[in-house]
Formats: structure tokens, C-alpha cells, sequence
């Protein structure tokens, strides 16, 4: 006879014991007091119920996977992917909060500009509003929006905090309301970095490419899945897939 030990997934602890079963399969108990979780199966009949699923959805989907091939190669139904996503909705975060921690007071020089992309048909515009910081290329806060001025006043808001001494765009005139001209510089030459950030992000992110099959169906979930990929890349925000 052999016997097979059985850990907990979720803490990996062996202080397990058996707690009665549920449609004819063994339930047990994690006994560890520090486990997030404390029953679990040895077995899961649906892959949706595994331990660790969710943050292998949010991986698949934020290395460029549609909704569609996650559930394919993970063994899943869409509605169950989405339903994952839509429950990430409110951790998404839109400032870089380790960054405005570590420059308080700080004078920094900033690119700014927009991007366009589109959800269901490309009569659907939305547009990412980003700031970066101009010396060390780190993303500093995003938002999305129309191409009108208030989207860019929301972007605003969220860095108001931040002291900006320089400010580099394109030719937008809606930047011009909110820097003087001393610390407003407009040309291409200084807004490379983020420049280049939009090729990442369409990079990494298959809905964005301009001439494909991949876009978001809903303007929520377009919104959500360019989030976590920002989120994840650009703020290293942990939270999100855990």
C-alpha cells in the first residue's frame, strides 16, 4: 500500500486532516493557522476552481493572450476569465505610487502625450492620457478618455502632487492651458521615451495593434485589460496577480 502525503496548495503545509466530502470527493482542512484559505480538495473536477488560477489568468492575459486563447490553454470557459478580470476592476491602480513616494518635493521634468485605440469598431475611440518621467522613463500615472481637454484635466489631477519644473508634448493644444511657457516644450525630439512606450504597450498588448483580430468587445473590459497590463509592466504592481 502506498500513501500519498497531502499538502495544502494555498501554504504548501502538510497539517492537514480530512473535513467530510462534497459530491463524492475528499475535502480536507489546513490546519496551519496562517493559511489565507483552510479547505481545499486534492482533486478539482474544473479547472476554474484550482488554487493559483486567477493569477494565471491575469498572467496569460497581461503576456498579450486574448480572452479567448486563455481559456483555451488553461482549461476554462470565457465567462469564467472574464468574470476574473472584471473583479481586478477596482485594484487597478492609475499613479505610480512607489514613484510619487520617492520624489516628494522633488522638481521633475515630464513627457506627456496620447495614444488612440478603439473597443468593438473603430467608430469607438478611446484614448490613453500617460505621463513619464523624462529622465528615467518611468511611467508616472495614465488615464483613459475621449481626445477632448477634460480627459487630459483628469491626468492632471491624478499628478498634481508632483512638482513639475519641465514639461515636453506634441502639438495638442490642450497641454497649453496647463504650463506656462517657460516649462512647456513642444516638438518630438524631447518625447521619445514615451514614444517608444507606446510600442511596448501595443507590444505587449495584442487588442491595441492597429490591423488585427484581437480588440476588446466593451469598454469596460478594454479599459480593464489595458490597466493590468500597465499596472503589472510599468508600476510592478505584485497585487494584481496574487
Amino acid at each position: 500500500m502506498v500513501f500519498v502525503a497531502i499538502k495544502c496548495p494555498h501554504c504548501g503545509s502538510d497539517e492537514v486532516s480530512k473535513n467530510g466530502t462534497s459530491n463524492g470527493k475528499q475535502r480536507y482542512n489546513c490546519n496551519n493557522a496562517r493559511c489565507s484559505q483552510g479547505t481545499f480538495y486534492a482533486e478539482y473536477t474544473y479547472n476554474g476552481c484550482k488554487p493559483n488560477i486567477k493569477e494565471e489568468i491575469i498572467k496569460w492575459i497581461t503576456d498579450g493572450a486574448g480572452i479567448r486563447a486563455t481559456a483555451r490553454e488553461l482549461g476554462l470557459s470565457t465567462d469564467t476569465v472574464i468574470s476574473t478580470l472584471k473583479k481586478k476592476e477596482e485594484q487597478i491602480e492609475y499613479v505610480n505610487k512607489e514613484y510619487f513616494d520617492t520624489h516628494d518635493n522633488i522638481k521633475i521634468r515630464i513627457e506627456m502625450d496620447e495614444m488612440w485605440s478603439y473597443y468593438h469598431d473603430k467608430k469607438h475611440e478611446v484614448w490613453l492620457w500617460w505621463a513619464i518621467d523624462h529622465d528615467t522613463g518611468e511611467v508616472i500615472a495614465f488615464w483613459f478618455g475621449t481626445r477632448e481637454h477634460k480627459s487630459l484635466e483628469k491626468l492632471m489631477e491624478l499628478i498634481e502632487p508632483l512638482e513639475v519644473g519641465k514639461a515636453y508634448t506634441d502639438g495638442n493644444y490642450a497641454y497649453f492651458k496647463h504650463f506656462s511657457a517657460e516649462a512647456h516644450r513642444v516638438g518630438k525630439r524631447n518625447t521619445q521615451k514615451i514614444e517608444r512606450k507606446h510600442l511596448s504597450l501595443r507590444t505587449w498588448c495584442a487588442r491595441l495593434v492597429r490591423k488585427g483580430i484581437r480588440f476588446s468587445k466593451s469598454l469596460q473590459m478594454h479599459i480593464i485589460v489595458l490597466g493590468l497590463v500597465i499596472n503589472r509592466w510599468f508600476f510592478g504592481n505584485k497585487r494584481l496577480i496574487q
